[in-house]
């Protein structure tokens, strides 16, 4: 009895590491999560009981490498002009202060 009772103990321990869906929940929704897939399902309440809601799909998100963010050359170029426009506002100061000196 107790050799069962430590097995039936060890799978219901280890089922979670192999289960496919997973559900969590935060303080307003439910989430279905599969683990094979990556997809994600939100609790969708109807207004009724909660046997009449239901789970509805999330639309597709987007991976780190299909951003099309700015890259590091925009990036650059965009500090660079930046500097070029404070040099030329700074030049012409100094011209303004140097021609209302004499």
């Amino acid at each position: 009895m107790k050799k069962i009772l430590k097995v039936a103990l060890l799978c219901a321990c280890i089922s979670p590491l192999f289960a496919e869906w997973v559900m969590f929940a935060d303080k307003s929704d439910t989430y279905l999560y599969n683990n094979q897939t990556g997809e994600i399902y939100i609790r969708y309440k109807k207004g009724g009981k909660n046997y009449n809601d239901v789970f509805v799909k999330m639309p597709h998100g987007l991976q780190p490498q299909e951003l099309q963010g700015s890259t590091p050359k925009n990036v650059e170029k965009k500090a660079q002009d930046i500097r070029l426009e404070g040099l030329k506002k700074s030049q012409e100061l100094l011209d303004e202060a140097i021609e209302g000196a004499f």
